[in-house]
This record gives structure tokens, C-alpha cells and sequence, in this order.
């Protein structure tokens, strides 16, 4: 063993003359320097430190204010006074060397040294600081309401804290501020009075809506003391500016954006037609409907848009005439394209992609935009669809029962770049490639946003698994885990692929991650394809192989169902392709128009809703896939049987 630390670990020096070694010389090394710490009275303290010289350390202290050090460890003997209250744990065979303090006090605060070759070596020190208490804190603001910036022209209000945190040490101990649950924040200015026991801290936060209901705690950057605050409580009123346009129903409904009390009423052509958050329009009277809230803030009274509603009805005479002549130019068309026999290709591509499990017309989409935005997002909560679109910053609503109907548009407010959303357990997450961030957004009607996770490298897609852990893949091949509380628990490393594109949890201890491989991985040659990941041994288990890869070109995104089976959707090559447990190929399926490019996936309740690159929704149950190519063996080298079948064992038990 002594042999093997020696080559490891110490630096050698030799004197060579005439091929004989006359001097020979090793120099001992602090593998692990101790670290500056910082502790509350009475806590436990470990300071570590390692040497490549096996025998032994010496460790000294300097109290604050004093400049000569005292002996606490010397000739492998913890010294009086320090012998009372610490003690010295040694591991001969790594060199490593526990300075424990059992409870410390304020008269352990200062600095210690960690001397090499008992005390004739390399010298490194550690600054220990000690914590009195928690901080001391006052705060200043009305806890019946904070006003924050409105549309009513009444002066925001700030929020003011003073902390007082006693201390004893060289390192002046710094105060870190967070919302509730949420990451640091920088306060608009801060004060800072110290002396030599003591710091004090003034702050000044504008509050703004995400910290409605929430509090603010103070700690220190190292400890875990701390001070939480009362609960905010904001009041504001807000404009809804944007216009809602309907043709068919004549219910209306507003309700405004804001904390006070409000009262309402509707006009139409300058004339208050009725007053009440409802109103019901006969259909002969068009034109926009505007309802004006009336919200009493801090006892003032101030009108705000709550909603514009403009109303034309469609007048079914003129539909029936669109439709008739509709119908005459898509026969010219098609009898165009029947004589120069374009219409022959389209029946074989029909034909063959029916065998293959086409996807039938009559499945539900919801209505594309003009110009198309592709469908970056898809999450469900309860009976809510929510999606978010290439290009905007809104999240659009929708319910599973009426999916033809926009319910409502989450306005942004601070997102900017948004990628992808799932769904937690109580909230929906939210990928910001901009900020590098993941918004936590609540799915009440006064949503707010928070931001989760910050400082995340490429964050793109997003995934929950079933314990409410979140599942990011990051480029280039990384998978990060956090916890339900944004703390990071785990980096895989995926050896062997060049790129990810998304992850999701397929059994327990198990990540399907649909990926690019690189050059020199294992893969048969192939480009891209789906692997499972092993969250314990941190190492993929298994691949798609050469056989069934190759139907893979860049597969963007996953989901998955109560039985295992894997659904991949693959906008290069227009299709969505499904895979058993094992990831072995079950079917391809083809989209046969360059509108409808599968980009996002989602699977709930026997349904596959699959999100397009022209900005629409398809929802696909059991019956519209027509034919599956169903596995009779139980190794990839035997045959696959072609069988007639429907396809609900893979959407649903």
C-alpha cells in the first residue's frame, strides 16, 4: 500500500550520476486543502484536510483578533483547552485528517491551519465563522395589501426589511434573499452596516405579481438559518386591451384582472346595455360589446377595460354558397390531376400507408394558424389541454370536452422564449431557452409565473416522471434529474450520442431518451434512435438496433403509456413511430402532408394527442390506426408476424 501511495500521490526529486541515483527526495503534498466554513453555536463542525505524506498533520488555531497561533493538534495528540471540546480523526491509509469540533462556540471562530510532515510541510488555512442566532429582522410594509404597479395611475408600494445577524469570525457573513421556495433574488438596493460582531442589512424589494400569497426568508449563503417574512398580500387592477372575436354564441362573461372588489357593466355603440359580469345578445345586434369593471383599490375607485368582445354572426345563406363553389373547384382540381394520372399516385401512397397504420382524416384536429406556428408544447391537467407555439410567449387553454374551443390565453408575462410544458401534480413547468430557466406556473384563473430552476444549459425539453421528479434533456448528451423542490439530484452522462432531444420516465429507474448518436457509439451504424437509461447504474441498457433505427431520422419527441409502449414522433420523416417496452419496432406510422409534421406528443386516457408543425392538435384514439406488426418472439433475431388487429392494446389495458 505504501508502495502505491508513494507513485500516486508524492513528487519524487533525483540525483543521477554515472547511471547511480546518489540523492533520492519526497515531497509531501495537501491532496485536500480545509475549506472556509461557516456554523451556528452549538452545531457540529468537521474541518478535512488530506496529505500524501501518510504519517501525519499538525493543526493550529488563531482566535480572532489574536495573530499568534495556538496548538491544537500536535504529535498526533489533540492539546488542552481544545481537548475538551474537539477532537481528531485520522484514516492512515488516505491521509485524510478530521478536525471535529463536537459544539462549537464563538471562541472557535478564526482561522485553522493544516500543517504537512507534522508540522515541517506545505501550510494551508480555513476561516471558520460562527453564527450567534438566526437573523434579527424587521419588515416594513401593510400586511392588508402591498400596491404594485396598475392601470388605475396609483403609486406602486415597496417592501423594506432591516436584519440584524451577530457573528464571530474574520468573514463577514452574507445574507442571501428568496421568495418562498424559489431561487435567490437581488433586492433593488441594499445597506449594509457592519461592525465586529455584527452585520445589518436594509433592503428594499418591489414586489410584483408572482409574490401574491407568498413570503420572503433571509439566510445566510452557507448555513441553513434563516428568517421568513409575513405573507405578501398584493393589491393591483389590470386592462384586458385584447379582443375576443365570436360568431356563434351570445353568452358573454368578464371578469376583471384584479385584488379588489369590482362591479360591472357591458356597452354596445357607447350605450350601457345591461350591468353584471354576464350578458346575453339576441343575435341581430353586432358590433363590439365592451365590459368596464368598476374596482375599489385602498378606498379609490377606478374603471378598467375587463373585456372586448366584437360580434358578427355568419349568415348561413353565404356559407352554403362558399361551400357549393368550394366543391366545384376541388372537382376541377381533381379531374385535372386525374387526367395527368397524379391522382394514380396518390391512391398506391393511400393504399400502402393504410397497411401500414395510416392515420385516418376523421381523427379530431384542432384548428390550424394562419401563418402556421409549430406546436412546441403539450400538457394536460385534469381536463385542461395547454400548449405553447414556435414564435409566441402565451400559453393557449383548451378543454378536452369542447377541443374546437380556445377556453382562454395565459398572457406571458415574463416569459421569453418558451419551449416545451409538462405536468406536475399541481403545477405545469415551463422551459425558457432565453433565460436558461424552468417557470413553475399555477393552473388557478390568476395564474402565476416563478422561476424554478435557473442557470440550466440549453433547456429545451422537459418531462415529469411519476414521483413528480423533472427530467431535462440538455444538450449535448446530458440528462439532469431534479427534485420536486428544483434541487438537482443527478447528471448522467451519456457516453457514445452526440445529441438529446427529449426524455421521459418508462418504468421505474428507467429513462427513454430519444437521441442522436455520435460516430464512434455502439449502434450499428445507425443515426439516431431511442435508449433506455438506467438511473441507478447511470449507464444505458439498451438501444434501438440496425434493424429497427433506421426508420429513426431525428426523433424529437417521446411519450409513453400505463403498459411501456413508446411512442416517437419523427418531423423529418413525418411519422410517428411505436415501440414495445424493449424497444423493439411495433409499427410506422406515416403522415402524408407536409402540414401535418408530428413535433410534440402526449398520451392520456386511450388517446394519442399529437402536436403538428402547423400549429394544430390531432387527437388519435384505437380506432384510427388500422393494422399493427405485432412481436410473436421474445429476441430481436426472430421474426415479426404480420397480423390484422387493432391497435387499443397499445393505447390502453
Amino acid at each position: 500500500m505504501a508502495k502505491h501511495r508513494d507513485s500516486a500521490y508524492m513528487s519524487r526529486l533525483h540525483l543521477v550520476f554515472a547511471g547511480i541515483t546518489l540523492f533520492q527526495c519526497a515531497f509531501a503534498i495537501l491532496l485536500r486543502k480545509p475549506q472556509n466554513s461557516e456554523s451556528v453555536v452549538n452545531s457540529r463542525v468537521v474541518i478535512v484536510c488530506q496529505t500524501s505524506e501518510p504519517f501525519s498533520v499538525n493543526w493550529e488555531h488563531t482566535p480572532v483578533g489574536e495573530v499568534v497561533p495556538k496548538n491544537v493538534f500536535l504529535a498526533s495528540t489533540v492539546v488542552p483547552p481544545y481537548g475538551q471540546r474537539m477532537k481528531v480523526e485520522a484514516n492512515r491509509e488516505t491521509g485524510e485528517y478530521h478536525l471535529i469540533i463536537l459544539s462549537v462556540q464563538t471562541i472557535d471562530a478564526g482561522k485553522y491551519a493544516c500543517i504537512d510532515k507534522a508540522g515541517q510541510g506545505e501550510r494551508q488555512v480555513a476561516e471558520l465563522t460562527v453564527l450567534e442566532s438566526t437573523p434579527q429582522c424587521q419588515e416594513s410594509f401593510d400586511r392588508n395589501g402591498i400596491l404594485i404597479d396598475n392601470d388605475c395611475g396609483l403609486e406602486p408600494e415597496m417592501i423594506a426589511f432591516k436584519c440584524i445577524l451577530r457573528y464571530a469570525g474574520n468573514n463577514e457573513p452574507k445574507l442571501i434573499w428568496r421568495l418562498t421556495g424559489g431561487n435567490p433574488i437581488v433586492p433593488m438596493n441594499t445597506v449594509i452596516a457592519s461592525s465586529q460582531d455584527q452585520s445589518a442589512v436594509s433592503v428594499v424589494i418591489k414586489p410584483t405579481l408572482p409574490m401574491d400569497g407568498s413570503s420572503f426568508t433571509c439566510g445566510t449563503s452557507w448555513s441553513n438559518i434563516s428568517w421568513t417574512s409575513s405573507t405578501i398580500k398584493l393589491l393591483y387592477v389590470y386592462n384586458d386591451s385584447a379582443t375576443h372575436r365570436i360568431s356563434e354564441t351570445t353568452h358573454l362573461n368578464c371578469s376583471a384582472n384584479s385584488s379588489g372588489q369590482c362591479s360591472y357593466e357591458w356597452s354596445h355603440r357607447d350605450l350601457i346595455t345591461t350591468v353584471g359580469q354576464s350578458l346575453e345578445i339576441d343575435g341581430d345586434h353586432l358590433g363590439l360589446y365592451i365590459c368596464t369593471a368598476k374596482c375599489t383599490i385602498r378606498e379609490n375607485q377606478c374603471n378598467v377595460t375587463a373585456a372586448v368582445v366584437e360580434y358578427s354572426r355568419v349568415d348561413t345563406a353565404d356559407s352554403a354558397t362558399r361551400i357549393y363553389i368550394g366543391l366545384i373547384v376541388v372537382t376541377i382540381i381533381a379531374a385535372i390531376a386525374l387526367i395527368i394520372g397524379g391522382i394514380v399516385t396518390v391512391f398506391f401512397k393511400r393504399y400502402a400507408a393504410t397497411k401500414r397504420g395510416l392515420l385516418k382524416s376523421s381523427s379530431r384536429i384542432l384548428s390550424a394558424k394562419s401563418p402556421p406556428c409549430p406546436i412546441q408544447g403539450i400538457a394536460i391537467v385534469g381536463n385542461d389541454l395547454y400548449t405553447i407555439r414556435r414564435g409566441e410567449r402565451s400559453v393557449n387553454v383548451y378543454s378536452l370536452d369542447e377541443p374546437f374551443k380556445l377556453q382562454r390565453v395565459i398572457p406571458p408575462q415574463d416569459l421569453k422564449d418558451p419551449r416545451d410544458i409538462a405536468a406536475g401534480s399541481k403545477f405545469l413547468f415551463i422551459t425558457d431557452a432565453e433565460l436558461n430557466c424552468v417557470w413553475k406556473m399555477t393552473t388557478q384563473k390568476k395564474t402565476k409565473f416563478t422561476k424554478f430552476i435557473e442557470g440550466i444549459k440549453s433547456p429545451f425539453t422537459i418531462s415529469i416522471s411519476c414521483s413528480g421528479e423533472i427530467i431535462m434533456a440538455q444538450h449535448p448528451n446530458e440528462l439532469v434529474i431534479y427534485n420536486s423542490d428544483g434541487v438537482k439530484i443527478k447528471s448522467i452522462d451519456l457516453k457514445g450520442v452526440c445529441d438529446v432531444f427529449h426524455a421521459i420516465q418508462a418504468s421505474t429507474g428507467y429513462i427513454a431518451t430519444s437521441v442522436a448518436f455520435g460516430p464512434n457509439s455502439e449502434n450499428d451504424g445507425t443515426a439516431a434512435g431511442v435508449i433506455l437509461v438506467s438511473t441507478t447504474s447511470e449507464t444505458i441498457v439498451e438501444r434501438t438496433s440496425g434493424q429497427d433505427s433506421w426508420v429513426f431520422s431525428k426523433p424529437h419527441h417521446i411519450t409513453t403509456n400505463e403498459i411501456g409502449s413508446i411512442f416517437v414522433a419523427d418531423a423529418d420523416k413525418n411519422q410517428i413511430v411505436i415501440l414495445d417496452k424493449d424497444l423493439r419496432l411495433i409499427q410506422e406510422v406515416p403522415f402524408y402532408s407536409s402540414r401535418f409534421l408530428p413535433t410534440r406528443l402526449q398520451y392520456k386516457s386511450g388517446q394519442l394527442i399529437v402536436g403538428l408543425n402547423c400549429g394544430a392538435v390531432q387527437f388519435l384514439g384505437a380506432t384510427y390506426l388500422e393494422r399493427i406488426i405485432v412481436s410473436q418472439s421474445t429476441t430481436r433475431e426472430e421474426t415479426y408476424e404480420d397480423r390484422s388487429t387493432d391497435v387499443s392494446p397499445l393505447l390502453s389495458r
